[in-house]
């Protein structure tokens, strides 16, 4: 057990990592249901009020609130502040990130019987569409001036006791052929690194992607009292990821050896299936209670990824050279990933048709997330000695809680104020790790006749920290960065 968490920790603080990790599961198992305007608005808090393309993927009860059909657009632009802030050399820097997109695009059909009784099943609604349910664009800058301890420090010690021709050949097989690391004379397994110097480290992060669902529903209004609904989700994730570090002598050094760069790429996409059922009850016209689960979205994954190393001295070689360079192969993997079941209890009142206030708390229990069906039969199931990526997932993760509120203020007939805010909860039950954060927003919506226009703006503040690389026994300095997130969401809408 005591290795399970020496890993935990590791994983922690090692940044973006490649191949499958506890860190993914967690990348792939987070969904924000901020599709619409609307929705963004107020909160994402839509499982009990319906009525919003959004909030059938909350609670697909949610359709059976629809009184006529509707046809919905909403797009959007993310600004992403990135500030880093090395903890032990009190060095910032900062990057920005703009992105455009579409977060919906949704059709809604109603179909009332002929002859409606005056009590009965209202109607039947089907609904086909899509939602985004998380961005993973981001860009970060940050370095670590005179670091204590080298990257090739950890490369020296992953290559001890290996023979040069079976080194990882991601990593440390391409500091071998560009010189930063090489055999001890007289041994053809022992490593020593090309300088001990105190260097310069520097890294940059680029990462892009989204999450989204594609979704099939269909819910009935039983004497507008009992609302229940059902969906298919089929769920897509693209997510890539370069990562450059760099080293570098310091400028009043007299060694030959001057810098190197070492940049890792990586990139993911999976498409996976779930289903969810929902079901909204009004026991009095001014209140509703809602209730949905949301099964684990089962995903087949595809990664590839590859790396590349150059390396520069101030003195050419016998053949005229200074600098070096190789590349990796290219590398490929496939596996299956299951998230966590999901389950939301949520509340509104609906006060004159002037007021509306609403939350949703949602369960999820991230250690349940799991890898399974890799390549070459990996099941990634360890040992308590000898752990692997689902142990860790189990021990780091917690099942915890999202609370999303809401308020929507009719201030006319055709003008409507709104206001939410979101806190979501710490993923991690290592003590001193918190992944929580809180989400504020606010916007409008224009009626006029059939069409309708929303705009939303939401903020998060998300800090996380890292470390360029670590071992058992060191690690790099310690970097804290800053996300501070900006969005701006427009919806266009019909209903005939």
């Amino acid at each position: 057990m005591k290795r399970i968490y020496i890993l935990i920790s590791l994983m922690i603080i090692a940044g973006v990592t490649y191949a499958q990790t506890a860190d993914d599961a967690l990348r792939y198992s987070k969904q924000y249901f901020t599709g619409t305007a609307r929705s963004a608005a107020m909160g994402g808090a839509f499982g009990a009020l319906g009525g919003d393309f959004t909030g059938i993927a909350i609670n697909p009860a949610g359709l059976a609130v629809y009184r006529t059909s509707e046809l919905t657009f909403s797009s959007n632009l993310n600004f992403n502040d990135t500030k880093s802030l090395n903890l032990q050399a009190n060095t910032s820097l900062n990057e920005d990130k703009y992105s455009f997109g579409i977060s919906n695009i949704g059709y809604v059909a109603t179909n009332k019987p002929r002859i409606e009784s005056e009590r009965g099943w209202k109607n039947f609604n089907f609904a086909i569409g899509y939602n985004k349910l998380n961005t993973y664009r981001k860009n970060s800058r940050s370095n670590a001036p005179e670091a204590p301890t080298s990257l090739l420090d950890v490369m020296v010690n992953n290559s001890n006791d290996i023979h040069p021709n079976s080194l990882n050949r991601f990593r440390e097989n391409l500091a071998y052929e560009t010189y930063l690391i090489d055999t001890i004379s007289g041994s053809n397994n022992q490593y020593i690194a090309i300088t001990d110097e105190v260097l310069n480290q520097a890294q940059t992060i680029d990462e892009k992607g989204y999450a989204g669902e594609f979704l099939l529903a269909f819910a009935a209004n039983y004497n507008h009292k009992l609302y229940i609904g059902g969906s298919l989700g089929i769920q897509s994730i693209y997510y890539k990821s370069t990562k450059v570090f760099s080293e570098s002598i310091l400028p009043d050094s007299n060694s030959d050896f001057n810098d190197y760069t070492f940049e890792e790429s990586f990139k993911s996409s999976g498409v996976g299936a779930n289903f969810k059922l929902g079901v909204i009850y009004k026991p009095e016209q001014w209140l509703r209670i809602g209730a949905s689960v949301h099964t684990p979205t089962f995903y087949t994954f595809d990664e590839e990824y590859y790396s590349e190393i150059t390396s520069n001295f101030n003195t050419a070689d016998e053949n005229g050279y200074s600098s070096y360079y190789i590349g990796s192969p290219e590398g490929k993997y496939s596996y299956k990933y299951r998230t966590p079941l999901k389950a939301t209890f949520s509340a509104a009142l609906v006060l004159k048709k002037k007021l509306i206030l609403s939350a949703d708390y949602e369960l999820i229990d991230y250690s349940k997330a799991k890898f399974y069906d890799g390549d070459n039969g990996e099941d990634f199931n360890g040992t308590p000695d000898n752990p692997d990526t689902n142990d860790i997932i189990k021990a780091s993760y917690q099942n915890t809680g999202n609370l999303r509120t809401g308020l929507e203020f009719r201030a006319t007939p055709n003008f409507s104020i709104r206001a939410g805010y979101a806190k979501m909860g710490n993923s991690f039950k290592v003590s001193g790790v918190d992944d929580g954060f809180d989400v504020f927003s606010g916007g409008f919506g224009f009626r006029q006749n059939q069409f309708f226009m929303d705009l939303a703006y939401s903020y998060a503040d998300v800090e996380n920290q890292f470390v360029y690389y670590s071992t058992p026994d060191f690690a790099s300095d310690q970097i804290k960065e800053n996300n501070k997130k900006h969005e701006v969401k427009i919806t266009f809408g019909f209903k005939f």
